[in-house]
Parts: C-alpha cells; sequence; structure tokens
C-alpha cells in the first residue's frame, strides 16, 4: 500500500505502545500528585541551574536553517536563514577556504561566493555577532547544477520540471501535509538516481521518503531509510518519458500525528543525476602513505572514473571528481588494511595480523566472514564494526571464539547504535576468530563493512561542554572538560587554550591519575578588557610517559559531527553611566 496514503501504517507500532504508556501513566497519577511539591522544587532548581549557566553560554544568532544548504561551486548563491532569534546584520567564519559569505542588505540573506576551485564536500559556517555565534551549520560544496524547489508542486499535475537529469534540488517541506514532485525527463534504459541530504547531513528534525512516480502519479519506487534516516532510491526507466519524484517526511522524533510533517526546519538537497553517483569506495579504508588502488562502486560510473590510485595523509581521504555527483570518504589508518578475501568461513577463516583494519562486504544472504588472528593470554583487543553509521544496510554482529568455533562473546548493537562493538580478552595463549554476519541475514554488494582490530591501549578524549561561550570583563567563565580515561589510562592531562586573543587569560586545568579531576575538571577564562570574537582550541596533554596528545570537541546540536573549533564572545568593558559618574 502506498505510504501516502495511509501514513498511519508506518507508526502502527508507535501508535500502541503510546496508547500503553497512556495506560500505565494514568494509573501513576496519584503517585505523582503526592509528589508535586518535590517536582516543584525540581524544576525550581533547574530554572535557577539554567539561568545561571546561560550567562556563560553564547547569546548569539539561533539559527534554524539555511536555504539551500550548498551550491555549486564557481557560483554565488543567496542564503536563505531561518532564524528564531537574531540581529541583522550577522558576521560569517566558515572553517577551511573557498568560501566568501556577506550579509545581504536584505534581513536574513547572506551572499556565499564559492570559488571555481573550492574543493567539493561539507563545509561549516558560524554566524555571530557581538553578543555571540549560531551552533556550528553545515554547508555543502557540490560539483552539480543546482535549482531551487518551486511552490506549488504537492502532485504530479502541477509538479516542479527539472529540465535536466542531472541537477541537485535545494528544498524545504515547510509546513505539515507539505509534499514535494518534481518532474525528470528520462530516457529509456537510463538509470537515475535520487539522493536526499536532510537528517543525516543537514541536522533537519526530518525522516524523508522518496518515491518514483509516473507522469499519472502511479508509484513506481519507493525507499523510505537508505543512509540512516535518509533516502535513496535508483531506477531505471522503462521507457522515454517524464518521471516524478516525490519527497515527503514524518518527524525524525517519531510522534502521535500520524500525517507527513514539515516545519521550517525541514531543509534537504537532493540530488538527481543519471550521470556518476559513487555509493562506496573499495576498499573502504588504506594505510597511511601508502599507495593503494581503489575502486568505485556506483550506477553509472564510467571505467575512466571506477579505478584511482590514493596516497594518502591524515585520517581521513575524500575522492572528488568534476563528473562524479558526491563525495566519498575513506579511513586513512596508521596500521595494514586488509581487504577481505574468500573463502573465508568460520571453517576456513581468513589469517589477520593485529592491528588492522578490515574493508569486508556479506555478499549473500546468510554469509558469515570469520578472521583467525592469535592472542597472548590476558591481551585485550577491541572489534569495532562500521556498517550502519556509513550509510550501509549491513546490522553487523561480531562473535569472538575459540580456533574450534567455540563461541566465547557475542554482540550486537552497541551504545544504542546498529554497528557494534566488541572487547575481547584472550583466556590463554593461542589463535582465536572474529566473525562478521547479518543479524537478519541478509547480504548484499551493498553489505559492506569495515572492521578495525586494534590492541586495548590506554587512551583518553576530552569534552567541552558546550560550543561556544560569552565572557565578560566582570565574570570570568569555567569550562568544564569532561574527560574519558580509556583501557587504563593513568596519567595527568593537562589542559590548555589556543587562540586566545591577548586580554583573555587561562588558568591551565590539571586533571589528576585520580580522584574527582581524573574525569572532569574546570578551566577558566578571564578578561582584562576588550572585544573578540572568533574561534578557540582547548589542547589536552598528557605529562606522563605516553606525552599523549589530544583536542577537545563539542558537540553540534542534531548532529553526530563533533567540532575542535569552540566559538568564544569576550564582551568590551560596559561603558560607565553618565548619571552614576555625575555623583561621583
Amino acid at each position: 500500500m502506498d505510504a501516502t496514503k495511509n501514513p498511519r501504517s508506518r507508526f502502527g507500532l508507535v501508535w500502541r505502545d503510546r496508547n500503553q504508556r497512556a495506560c500505565h501513566a494514568h494509573a501513576g497519577v496519584s503517585m505523582l500528585w503526592q509528589s508535586q511539591r518535590v517536582l516543584l522544587a525540581l524544576f525550581l532548581l533547574a530554572l535557577v541551574t539554567a539561568t545561571v549557566h546561560a550567562t556563560a553560554l553564547a547569546a548569539g544568532p539561533d539559527v534554524r536553517a539555511l536555504l539551500p544548504a550548498g551550491g555549486q561551486r564557481g557560483t554565488t548563491v543567496e542564503v536563505d536563514v531561518s532564524f528564531k532569534t537574531a540581529k541583522w546584520p550577522v558576521q560569517a567564519w566558515v572553517d577551511s577556504p573557498g568560501l566568501t559569505i556577506t550579509a545581504g542588505e536584505e534581513k536574513n540573506k547572506l551572499s556565499v561566493a564559492i570559488a571555481a576551485d573550492a574543493a567539493p564536500g561539507l563545509r561549516w559556517i558560524r554566524l555571530y555577532d557581538g553578543e555571540g555565534s549560531s551552533a556550528p551549520l553545515p554547508f555543502v560544496v557540490g560539483t552539480l547544477a543546482e535549482v531551487g524547489e518551486k511552490e506549488p508542486n504537492d502532485a504530479p499535475h502541477e509538479a516542479q520540471e527539472i529540465g535536466s537529469s542531472t541537477t541537485v534540488v535545494n528544498g524545504r517541506l515547510e509546513k505539515s501535509g507539505d509534499v514535494d514532485v518534481f518532474m525528470v525527463p528520462l530516457s529509456r534504459g537510463q538509470t537515475l538516481v535520487a539522493s536526499l541530504a536532510g537528517h543525516e547531513t543537514l541536522g533537519s528534525p526530518m525522516d524523508a521518503v522518496l518515491h518514483v512516480v509516473s507522469a499519472g502519479g502511479f508509484q513506481l519506487a519507493y525507499n523510505h531509510d537508505s543512509r540512516g534516516l535518509d533516502p535513496e532510491i535508483t531506477f531505471t526507466a522503462p521507457s522515454d518519458g517524464l518521471y516524478g519524484v516525490r519527497v515527503f517526511a514524518f518527524p525524525s522524533a517519531p510522534n502521535s500525528s500520524i500525517r507527513f510533517s514539515g516545519s521550517p526546519d525541514y531543509v534537504y538537497r537532493l540530488t538527481l543525476t543519471t550521470g556518476p553517483f559513487v555509493d562506496y569506495a573499495w576498499p573502504l579504508a588504506v594505510t597511511r602513505g601508502s599507495e593503494t588502488p581503489v575502486e568505485l562502486h556506483g550506477w553509472n560510473v564510467p571505467d575512466a572514473l571506477a579505478t584511482t590510485t590514493v596516497t594518502a595523509e591524515g585520517d581521513r581521504y575524500e575522492i572528488t571528481d568534476p563528473q562524479l555527483g558526491n563525495v566519498v570518504d575513506i579511513a586513512v589508518e596508521p596500521h595494514t588494511a586488509p581487504i577481505e578475501s574468500e573463502p573465508n568461513a568460520p571453517e576456513t577463516p581468513q589469517t589477520i595480523a593485529l592491528p588492522s583494519t578490515l574493508s569486508g562486504r556479506i555478499e549473500q544472504p546468510g554469509d558469515v566472514d570469520a578472521f583467525a588472528f592469535d592472542a597472548k593470554k590476558d591481551e585485550t583487543i577491541v572489534f569495532t564494526l562500521e556498517s550502519r553509521s556509513l550509510g550501509y544496510p549491513l546490522d553487523g554482529v561480531l562473535e569472538l571464539t575459540d580456533a574450534e568455533g567455540k563461541s566465547l562473546s557475542r554482540v550486537d548493537d552497541a551504545g544504542g547504535e546498529r554497528d557494534p562493538v566488541a572487547t575481547f580478552k584472550a583466556p590463554a595463549d593461542g589463535t582465536f576468530r572474529v566473525q562478521v554476519s547479518d543479524l537478519n541475514y541478509q547480504g548484499s554488494s551493498r553489505h559492506v563493512y569495515r572492521l578495525r582490530a586494534t590492541p586495548a591501549e590506554p587512551d583518553y578524549q576530552v569534552t567541552a561542554d558546550a560550543h561556544a561561550y560569552t565572557l565578560a570583563a566582570d565574570k570570568p567563565v569555567e569550562i568544564t572538560m569532561a574527560i574519558d580515561r580509556r583501557h587504563g589510562f593513568a596519567e595527568e592531562i593537562q589542559i590548555t587554550a589556543t587562540g586566545l586573543p591577548e586580554f583573555v587569560a587561562a588558568e591551565p586545568a590539571v586533571s589528576a591519575a585520580s580522584g574527582d579531576s581524573a574525569k572532569s575538571v574546570k578551566l577558566k577564562l578571564t578578561s582584562s578588557g576588550g572585544a573578540f570574537s572568533g574561534p578557540v582550541r582547548f589542547e589536552a596533554r598528557a605529562t606522563g610517559e605516553s606525552k599523549l596528545e589530544r583536542t577537545a570537541t563539542a558537540a553540534i546540536p542534531n548532529l553526530t559531527e563533533r567540532t575542535p573549533d569552540v566559538w568564544l564572545t569576550v564582551a568590551p568593558p560596559k561603558e560607565p553611566d553618565a548619571a552614576e559618574e555625575s555623583k561621583k
């Protein structure tokens, strides 16, 4: 049944679950009534705490969305900024070169000039004023021509016609019940890729759905969640003609509304192309500094683009080409990065050395990939599998066995995510196996995974409690740094701030190897006068034997990405009150 005609079916389980919870809630009303004084006290305490904390957090532009949330390189685009609160004009900062951003004369309009040689891919923008900064905002630099959505376009008979079969549409589902339809010309045998970026890339609070429909509105293809909550369809035209691509959405956080949803935040980028579009690069990881042949798997990829050679540094490498409709990431590892080699069933496992990062595929339903490794007694090894987090369908399971195949541990999901992490402590010297399979016994050429197998070495990460702060001359700011110590890391850590203006001082924060400060410390900033708006970083360094250095990161609202560039706004000293001065 067409989901657009019966959206209730999608939420059947949620609907019943909410009714059950409502019954339990009704039974507990008397208990809540008796404790209302406690709840009121907690509410007032939270309100006071939030008010105090807000004095330290930045209070600048509060941005809901950018439309468009990207543009083709070599063009200048006008961007509509949807604000909750802001003063105009604002200033803009971007994390890498290639973009020049200026506030337009018209309120809430930005001009974004994208250099012709700007590298394709994701950029991060901040809009700021003298009071603070917005959260980092994603902006995509693309290679294909782009158009904006135009209403009305809710049905095939009033659909927006896209003159080319290779275009990026920048759109918004602006209100509840909104549906967008775009008509694309296709020739018989052409394969259209329709790939929507919304929730996963842009942080839009939408769970989008894509349909391909005939000119008469009959559904021909459907996709809901292909890459996280973002849909993607490949459709081969059975005959020449116009075909519609229909977009609608539910909330990314399910509720009981049981209807198509929309709001000014529901911004998306819809790539429609019959040209080259890459699904994944093979292998999914390469060794740092090593020349590695790489294959591009996807749709409409010509032989001239299908293979390339990569020599990469850093932590990741982006494969781009003016002909490609998207950018593909490869992990860059400091150790070996082998490729799965069949046959590698449990009875004939593939031998691997540690540490290593494997690229594998569960190509057939029910397939199990097994890898043999040697370990010493009490040696601890961490196995991290990535597939769903990369946008692929494998619902991975990791199982550790001994050399005879006896199961020692089995892990499905980890930390609420669909990708598993298994920590294995060898019970004795010997050879062991790690096995990869799909929870639902599915398999295909897209069921790819990256399996990182590394000894559990002591390490740590540092997290700032906000992505932006405001500092006044008379009010020092204390920034809470959470310390995540892993695998027994027990060294003192010193945290310092870099990029500060000369009139801002930072007292280094020291996290002791044990005690309360081992898990959390506060770094204090004070200003002696002056104004400043810009990114700063917090660098951590272990003072013991390891000398491990890490950069603190902060969460970006509504996204899994994190930022190392924390924004600091320093307010200038207040001018003395004329009346008070006259009294003196």
